[in-house]
């Protein structure tokens, strides 16, 4: 179960993620050994739609409504 602190974290994990997965595909495209960077820009903006949706979820659990209730955004 995700606190504010948390569920913070885990946002800001999955942004970055995904910001090095585009970043790396940006670079596969000029690269020589384009397979292997794809496949890892890949993995890593699937690692940051992942993390971010097991957030989401949490959010959507039960009781979470009081252990976000307080956070401040």
């Amino acid at each position: 179960m995700l606190n504010c602190r948390s569920m913070r974290v885990v946002v800001i994990v999955s942004g970055l993620l995904l910001a090095a997965g585009l970043l790396l595909g940006l670079v596969a495209v000029a690269a020589p050994l384009t397979m292997a960077y794809t496949q890892m820009a890949l993995m890593l903006v699937l690692a940051g739609a992942a993390v971010l949706s097991v957030a989401f979820v949490d959010a959507l659990l039960p009781g979470a409504d009081q252990r976000l209730d307080g956070c401040q955004h």
